[in-house]
């Protein structure tokens, strides 16, 4: 009986660790964005993730991305010249 339990737990954990798995955060996604202006989409509070996307957005007009505003999911950048 221990040993039908044992596998009983482990699978039980296998499941759970799988929905932990899928239950990570969305990356970050330009929205909109011109050579002056990027809004980007992201989750889980992670700017960092929000302003590496700005940063490529800006870098194809030769500038780089300043915070503007940020809130929950949503990261407003100015491309400005360096």
């Amino acid at each position: 009986m221990k040993g039908a339990l044992g596998i009983a737990f482990a699978a039980s954990l296998a499941v759970i660790g799988g929905i932990l798995a899928a239950c990570t955060t969305p990356p970050a996604l330009l929205l909109e964005g011109d050579a002056n202006s990027a809004r980007v989409a992201y989750g889980g509070g992670d700017l960092a993730s929000a302003t590496a996307v700005a940063k490529r957005h800006c870098a194809r007009y030769q500038r780089l991305p300043r915070l503007l505003r940020a809130d929950i999911d949503t990261a407003d950048f100015a491309c400005v010249q360096p």
